[in-house]
């Protein structure tokens, strides 16, 4: 079967939110046609004038076509959902505007098609609306023109694309435009265009520079940046017509580091996906990762390239690689290129190991065939694929091709398998004993793989392969000084018999980062003692880097949230020495460095946080990432008496930047009360439905409140999921609550959800049980 075009026009009732269709489509069969459709009224079908018999059933159209070779018309109505996927209402000041999110098998909710990544199609769009709404989709518009009280948009016909990268928004927009080539358009609800200049200008660099990268422009003639006021993911790379929350999209210059930052790395995650993933699309889902892991290579890739003083590689440690590391260590985990029966089963791999494991692999790769091997291996894979669909074994075909090593026969090992090594490093005298086995915070079985070890031995860099168990290395003098996997840049963990020879060498800051990270991991998974980890943590407590400092940050707040009594004491001693090195930087990283510190100590010693809070009476004056600080400050110190002025604040903001600010903020409370009511606003509308799931995550630091949310959640997971439906969201993010949630009730928060399943959010439930296992062993 093969479907050339789709020629669609629909008409909505945008106060009703319901829409009228009839779509054409050219195709091939040579069997009766079956087409994906989901809560649609199919009345009917025709083709050559004439009538034909069709059934509904399972979400399928089965028409009697028998073969056939020409066109095919379906008449066709639906509803506008109140959910956050298919072709749904995203509110917002009392009114709303319409929008899609398709990925992955969500388009069969707006129109029949062939919902299937490998069926690709041209589209040609008409869309009616009530007079005084605009209509954006992947191309620009053609014509528009008036009919019978209505308007009639016309866009022009897409190139091939599959069915979940089609895009249609309704609504009243301003845009901000970049008159360039392609034309650069943000697009926002009225009140919002204030802050879509930044985001343009970077939407109108990258492209310039993926351009080159890849050797191939960009397809299509526009590109619209959409911020959605209600949205479930962070962005969809739609073709020509990209989603974004509000916060992953608008930014200036007083929005600080932290949300700049991420602005530009979604909006670069994003337009990588034009060229990969939309002009070359993977053949079915199991590839997912080749996607999104190229794309989130990409993106702190090339933002290195335009801004290298924002030191991307470390953030990438810290935001990719971390996450990947931890659930890749778990027995629920799975491959990167993993196995799909059913689009219903990818909603749960759009996770840590499809976006950051994934990338970290690349990363890899890039660092064993060379930098300019990778990149002409990319253009060439584009070049043969375009408009196309390709597999995993086609990318490594053309890397080996242009870098003549075996990709083809590493990347199959770290792909199609799940987990990764820890390598054990014994010194003795002049000889380096190197030994492998697969890292687990809980028993996992165990295997080898074929990794590209670089390691630095008393100043001279050695690059070896090492693909048994076990690997030594004659020095030819005595090892003084050794480290393993420079820079990182390997997706394995290094144990090392003792530490004084690595701590003599001069680590990178993405080397001392690795290190506590595994040694964190160690600690976790039963490898050091708790004295060891500590020992380990003071030598680096006055490390200069922001890439260890925030690593350290961040596992010493997790350690003091889950026992203050037993951690307290060296996190605070952490916190309070870094936050004075830090203190009063002018820099961008300085800032968000200080900015997250501070967030974090505050929570932990009531008297910096009073000191902090007084910076709130100049609080409209204060750059975006002090802002975050002070704000929690206040909240701590001030608790439920700052309650009713927070909520003006939060009422009052006009952007979600602000909104979530403040959120996050009251949800740092020690009252429980406090928190479990504002986390009960998602209820009243009051909360974005697309910030209840981060907000339970923000509240979980003190134990009296965790007790009080667990009990709010046992009420509510259902509804909350619920939300989310369809996407796996829930899922995703009980992997990261439970391990902290779940300290003290392990046993109760396990049968919870034995007996409460949740469907679509199995996966990631199991993996935060796994993983609260690991953590209350050192609880």
């Amino acid at each position: 079967m093969k479907i050339n075009l789709y020629d669609i026009f629909v008409e909505f009732d945008f106060k009703e939110l319901a829409y009228k269709g009839v779509e054409t489509i050219d195709l091939e069969t040579e069997r009766d046609l079956e087409l994906d459709s989901s809560g649609l009224t199919i009345s009917k079908v025709e083709s050559n004038g004439l009538d034909l018999d069709f059934e509904v059933h399972d979400d399928k159209v089965k028409i009697r076509t028998g073969k056939l070779k020409g066109k095919l018309t379906v008449h066709f109505s639906g509803k506008v959902r109140d959910s956050l996927v298919g072709i749904y209402r995203a509110p917002y000041d009392g009114t709303h505007m319409i929008s899609t999110q398709f990925e992955s098998s969500h388009a069969r909710e707006f129109i029949p098609c062939v919902d299937h990544p490998a069926f690709k199609a041209k589209f040609k769009l008409k869309i009616g609306v009530n007079k005084g709404l605009q209509v954006i989709s992947n191309m620009p518009v053609m014509n528009v023109k008036d009919s019978d009280g209505k308007v009639i948009y016309e866009f022009q016909e897409t190139p091939p694309m599959s069915t979940y990268l089609l895009y249609v928004g309704i609504g009243k927009f301003e845009e901000f435009k970049i008159e360039n080539k392609p034309e650069i358009i943000v697009a926002t609800v009225p009140g919002k265009i204030s802050k879509a200049k930044l985001p343009g200008e970077l939407a109108r660099d990258f492209i310039k520079t993926y351009e080159e990268y890849f050797g191939i422009k960009y397809q299509l003639p526009k590109v619209h940046l959409i911020a959605v006021p209600e949205f479930a993911f962070g962005a969809m790379e739609n073709w020509g017509a990209i989603t974004f929350r509000e916060t992953a999209l608008l930014a200036d210059e007083r929005s600080g580091f932290s949300n700049v930052r991420r602005v530009a790395e979604v909006v670069a995650h994003e337009l990588a996906h034009q060229w990969f993933g939309d002009l070359v699309t993977m053949k079915w889902w199991n590839d997912l990762w080749l996607n999104e892991s190229f794309a989130t290579f990409m993106s702190y890739k090339i933002i290195d390239m335009l801004r290298p003083n924002w030191h991307m590689w470390g953030e990438f440690l810290l935001d990719e690689t971390a996450g990947a590391l931890l659930k890749d260590s778990i027995p629920t985990t799975h491959p990167i290129e993993a196995t799909v029966n059913t689009p219903q089963e990818v909603e749960q791999i759009f996770d840590d190991i499809s976006y950051g494991k994934g990338a970290s692999i690349l990363r890899m790769i890039e660092s064993y065939i060379g930098k300019d091997e990778f990149k002409k291996g990319i253009s060439s894979y584009l070049k043969r694929y375009s408009y196309s669909n390709a597999e995993g074994r086609d990318l490594w075909a053309s890397l080996e091709e242009t870098s003549g090593k075996p990709v083809s026969k590493i990347m199959p090992a770290w792909i199609l398998n799940e987990g990764y090594p820890v390598v054990k490093v014994e010194v003795n005298d002049d000889t380096i004993k190197l030994t492998q086995e697969r890292f687990g915070l809980l028993p996992v079985p165990d295997k080898t793989y074929p990794i590209p070890i670089t390691i630095e031995v008393n100043g001279k860099r050695k690059d070896v392969m090492m693909e048994d168990k076990h690997l030594e290395i004659k020095v030819g003098e005595k090892v003084d000084s050794i480290k393993v996997n420079l820079d990182k840049a390997g997706f394995y963990r290094v144990l090392y018999n003792e530490l004084a020879p690595v701590l003599a060498t001069k680590l990178t800051a993405e080397e001392q980062w690795g290190l506590i990270n595994d040694y964190f991991a160690f600690l976790l998974a039963g490898k050091i003692s708790k004295e060891e980890y500590i020992s380990l943590v003071k030598k680096l407590i006055n490390a200069e880097s922001h890439l260890p400092v925030l690593e350290l940050a961040d596992q010493l707040s997790f350690l003091y949230a889950i026992n203050a009594e037993k951690y307290g004491n060296i996190a605070i001693e952490f916190h309070s020495t870094q936050v004075n090195k830090w203190k009063g930087r002018e820099d961008e990283i300085g800032r968000r460095t200080f900015s997250i510190l501070a967030i974090n100590l505050s929570k932990m010693d009531p008297e910096f946080a009073s000191s902090l809070s007084e910076q709130f009476r100049n609080y409209e004056l204060l750059d975006g990432d002090l802002k975050s600080a002070v704000a929690v400050a206040y909240a701590v110190s001030k608790g439920s008496k700052a309650l009713d002025e927070l909520l003006h604040n939060y009422r009052s903001s006009k952007f979600d930047e602000e909104k979530v600010r403040i959120l996050n903020a009251i949800l740092s409370m020690k009252s429980p009360y406090t928190v479990v009511n504002v986390l009960s606003m998602v209820f009243t509308g009051e909360m974005k439905k697309q910030d209840i799931i981060r907000s339970i995550q923000y509240s979980l630091f003190y134990p009296s409140v965790r007790e009080a949310v667990w009990e709010w959640i046992k009420l509510h997971a259902k509804k909350v999921a619920e939300i989310y439906g369809g996407t796996g969201i829930f899922g995703r993010v009980m992997a990261d609550v439970i391990p902290l949630l779940g300290v003290g009730r392990e046993e109760e928060i396990e049968r919870f959800f034995k007996e409460n399943q949740i469907k679509g959010a199995e996966k990631g439930i199991q993996q935060g049980l796994e993983i609260l296992k690991a953590v209350s062993r050192i609880a």
